[in-house]
């Protein structure tokens, strides 16, 4: 398999009180596609990815390309950044033809991310509890519909953290 394109949900989290472990996929995609060979110049983001793969798959590092679309505004808190992540690992674990599983992908994910609210549901889909690499899944039902207040702004997810009040 040369090209890979994957389609990764947007997820939110920190969902009331489930603070870095409660979190939810939607309606709202990135699409990632790989393709090996001639390389293009990709993010340090990217790059993390792919030697975390290469070191996890056990297998030779490969030259690629990446091509990202979709409708998820980068830092906006609805995880473009693992949509990205989990969308670079997933493809080239199908092009190298390891066998790495989701759950497997999904730790990488988290790792890279540094915790795994989002990474959960983006892997999982669904309404999901992260522990750790511990996860819950759950559906939810077609009828509950998400209504997104998307800021005009970017924030990176460590400078949202710093306004927080430490006790709530």
């Amino acid at each position: 398999m040369q090209q890979v394109t994957l389609r990764v949900p947007a997820s939110t989290s920190n969902l009331g009180p489930g603070f870095d472990c409660l979190g939810v996929a939607l309606s709202l995609y990135n699409n990632i596609t790989v393709s090996r060979g001639k390389r293009s110049v990709v993010s340090a983001m990217i790059r993390d990815a792919a030697r975390k793969f290469f070191a996890a798959a056990q297998c030779k590092a490969f030259e690629f390309s990446c091509d990202i679309r979709g409708d998820i505004p980068i830092a906006r808190g609805l995880g473009s950044s693992v949509t990205v992540r989990l969308g670079i690992l997933h493809a080239l674990n199908k092009i190298a033809g390891t066998n790495l599983t989701r759950h497997e992908l999904f730790a990488l994910c988290a790792e890279l991310e540094g915790h795994s609210d989002n990474a959960a549901p983006a892997s999982f889909g669904g309404f999901t509890l992260a522990r750790g690499l511990e996860t819950q899944h759950f559906n939810v039902s077609s009828r509950l519909r998400f209504i997104l207040l998307i800021p005009n702004f970017e924030i990176a997810t460590n400078a949202a953290r710093q306004l927080l009040p430490s006790k709530i």
